[in-house]
């Protein structure tokens, strides 16, 4: 088994079928946190396209 310096891969890594043993919003809680993450660049490319526009159009 590979090792990691907390321990064995295996304590950190999900199985391959995707079952998580543990309190359902263990298995929930990592896509949660990614999806959120997501929206988060999402919304900060919407205002960078807006600055851009406004430096090309009105010369800032």
């Amino acid at each position: 088994h590979a090792t990691l310096p907390g321990g064995p891969v295996s304590e950190f890594a999900a199985p391959a079928d995707g079952y998580v043993s543990g309190e359902p919003w263990q298995a929930v809680a990592p896509l949660r946190y990614f999806n959120d993450r997501a929206g988060s660049i999402y919304a900060g490319s919407n205002e960078i396209q807006r600055n851009i526009l406004a430096k090309a159009t009105l010369g800032l």
